[in-house]
């Protein structure tokens, strides 16, 4: 006779303990937290042809950062509170901090603890630092929050970097920003020999903080060197001073806000700007240069629609309408149907300012006066929908520019209905971006603009010289507090437009390049780099030679009533923007559409390698070129420029980047010619580029 009731039990029995098992594995998983340290991070050991960091600096730059959170004290920040100084986080009996809790999380690439701290008078510190073990990459800020119920003491001088990099023959190098300094002209690089200079300090004195400097830094010392960046759209200030100390050679690097000094009333919060690093071992700037176009590609690029932000052309009508101001919904379609007709790969159609209200109902006569956010309907009664809907049926996406920092109208002209509210005001000119209401206002009325237009790229400007404003702003006690607060709310402001439009890629300009710091990149991508001379050929050719060694993706800005191969190859860049008049009868549209097709078979290279095949200068008597080469695919492509003034018919140059045992296929796409040889002959021996004045040539480069 078969028992059923003990077979029922012990099969009850069995799922029973099944159940029990599964629950038990679940709350270890779910309790467990990773673990991470110097002796279990995951690092890919990486081998074959192209640039990565060695096994040994990564274990280095891992123990390093790990030394920092398994002892705060070491890590190299500093502040004065209440007239005393502190330098690191010192917790436990003897210091000043108490630390309430630490959790460490992974994702991808990037390793993030965030430590949350009690200081003195119920001072809130939050400290949230990051590693990329694969990419040498570490980054840190500090956040300081008052949680009592009276104002703190003066809290001032806060440094997120305040350190010593021990090596002989200290070097400082880099770019200076979009503006330059006394006559260097835009990202006209720089080389400092630290023994050999007094302490350099450098700060971007409009306000804008790509401006004037540039807060991306190489700094080389020993057998080595670590690139810094400064995360901070406002005044950062960054110091480098040669020293010697215990018998070696150091170079002293310190950064933060440029000012800050202030109570911090109840609620209110203040941070540091980021400070990012990235270390690296031997002087070679080729293999440096690559080794930060990777992390800043892999680890901080915004990615949309599952990828990275691929390389565009754009088309516009400013140069023929007063930016925005004669554009209607008809002029915006002709123009767009205009390029496609003429076989140009448009995948963008720009609208600049003046597209608003001044007030009321009132057309603008000059795009300026801003502040009233709201569509000129009666230039654009489809509120620019009509725009996009015709862009879409033929694969053209719509850019539309804000700038919504910014009022230009004196106040009794301002629209007291739509226009910003006097209350979000700072002063006269700036609105109140370190206002939560504010932030949370506007956000309202761009993300309206944007769905009733089916806009998908929002442009943000900003075009006026801050620091002035918020200098003026500051009270006794004060200083730098509402820059601080601003700073905060323009970062915020972003990320809520990211979270509701999170594949519309944001464009990052500030009359130029002036707002283009690291956090800002992390959101963003600079389509409009300079407002510098856009006929200048040979000084767009300097900006991308420089430029492309730190951002690797930006755009240029292509004007005028004609072109030829020689103007159209200087505005080759990973954003093309197509401003020309369209209805001029010098217009060679054969010309534009030849090369912006010829455009499109080399752009994927943008976001590999990066050489420079000559010397770096600003003049037409000098040469420019450079490389982008994949070691994955194997290829790439070269530029080539003769200016006019350059004396040499013939300019020899030798690749970098390739496999020496391999064999290449050196292609002049201009004549057809075809060199052919090895990787080690083009690298020692390299090839000769003949051109006559005023000429360029591209070549690819393949596999033969």
């Amino acid at each position: 006779m078969v028992d059923y009731e003990g077979r029922l039990f012990l099969k009850m029995r069995r799922y029973l303990i099944t159940i029990l098992l599964i629950a038990a594995s679940l709350l270890m998983s779910c309790g467990a937290t990773p673990k991470y340290s110097r002796y279990n991070y995951s690092f890919t050991n990486q081998t074959g042809n192209g640039v990565y960091h060695s096994m040994e600096q990564k274990k280095k730059t891992t123990d390093k950062y790990e030394g920092y959170l398994e002892n705060l004290s070491t890590l190299p920040v500093s502040f004065v509170y209440d007239g005393t100084p502190y330098n690191g986080i010192k917790t436990g009996e003897s210091g000043p901090f108490k630390e309430k809790s630490r959790k460490t999380t992974a994702q991808g690439s990037k390793v993030s603890t965030v430590v949350n701290l009690e200081f003195k008078d119920d001072i809130a510190v939050t400290l949230e630092m990051a590693i990329y073990p694969d990419y040498c990459a570490y980054e840190w800020v500090l956040y300081f929050e008052n949680k009592g119920k009276s104002n703190t003491k003066v809290l001032e001088d806060l440094k997120c970097a305040d350190m010593i990099f021990y090596g002989e023959n200290p070097v400082l190098k880099g770019i200076y920003g979009d503006g330059g300094v006394a006559n260097s002209g835009p990202y006209a690089p720089y080389e400092f020999v630290l023994e050999k200079c007094d302490t350099i300090h450098m700060t971007p004195e409009t306000g804008r903080s790509t401006y004037n400097h540039f807060p991306y830094f190489n700094l080389q010392y020993g057998d080595g060197g670590t690139f810094a960046a400064i995360g901070w759209p406002i005044a950062w200030g960054a110091s480098f001073e040669y020293v010697y100390e215990n018998s070696q050679d150091g170079l002293r690097f310190e950064a933060g806000q440029e000012s800050i000094s202030t109570y911090l009333e109840p609620g209110e919060k203040i941070r540091t700007p980021l400070m990012a690093m990235l270390d690296y071992e031997g002087r070679d700037d080729d293999r440096a240069t690559n080794l930060w176009r990777h992390w800043f590609i892999e680890c901080n690029m915004r990615q949309v629609d599952g990828g990275l932000f691929e390389p565009q052309i754009s088309g516009c009508t400013s140069g023929m309408y007063g930016e925005m101001v004669l554009a209607t919904d008809d002029n915006q379609i002709a123009g767009i149907q205009k390029y496609l007709d003429n076989n140009v790969p448009l995948s963008y159609w720009w609208m600049d300012a003046g597209w608003y209200f001044e007030y009321g109902d009132k057309s603008l006569d000059v795009w300026l006066p801003t502040g009233t956010w709201m569509v000129d309907t009666k230039r654009f009664p489809s509120k620019m929908k009509a725009i996009s809907d015709y862009g879409a049926q033929r694969g053209v996406k719509t850019l539309l520019w804000f700038e919504p920092e910014v009022v230009r109208l004196q106040e009794e002209l301002r629209d007291k209905e739509n226009g910003i509210p006097a209350e979000y005001m700072l002063d006269g000119v700036l609105a109140n971006f370190g206002n939560p209401d504010f932030v949370d206002w506007m956000i309202e009325r761009v993300s309206t603009i944007i769905t009733e237009g089916g806009i998908s790229l929002y442009r943000q400007d900003y075009g006026i010289n801050p620091l002035y404003n918020f200098n003026a702003l500051n009270k006794e006690g004060r200083t730098g507090i509402i820059e601080n607060l601003y700073a905060q709310g323009y970062y915020a402001y972003w990320d809520k437009l990211i979270e509701r439009f999170p594949n519309m890629m944001i464009d990052s300009c500030a009359a130029g390049g002036g707002r283009n710091d690291i956090e800002s990149m992390r959101r963003s991508v600079p389509l409009h780099k300079t407002d510098h001379d856009y006929s200048n050929q040979e000084h767009k050719q300097s900006m991308h030679q420089a430029l492309y060694a730190w951002l690797p993706y930006f755009g240029t800005n292509l004007t005028g009533n004609t072109v030829d191969p020689y103007i159209m190859r200087s505005n080759i860049t990973p954003w093309i923007n197509l401003n020309v008049n369209i209805n001029s009868k010098l217009l060679k549209w054969e010309t534009v559409s030849t090369y912006t097709q010829e455009w499109t078979v080399i752009n994927k290279y943008y976001y590999d390698d990066y050489y420079q095949l000559t010397e770096w200068s600003r003049d037409k008597t000098g040469w420019k070129g450079w490389e982008f080469f994949s070691p994955s695919e194997d290829a790439g492509f070269i530029q080539m420029f003769r200016p006019d003034d350059a004396p040499e018919d013939i300019y020899k140059i030798k690749l970098k980047g390739l496999d020496a045992s391999a064999t290449y296929a050196i292609r002049n796409v201009d004549t057809g010619i075809v060199t052919t040889a090895t990787g080690q002959s083009l690298m020692q021996d390299g090839i000769d580029v003949e051109l006559s004045p005023r000429s360029t040539a591209l070549f690819t480069i393949t596999k033969a």
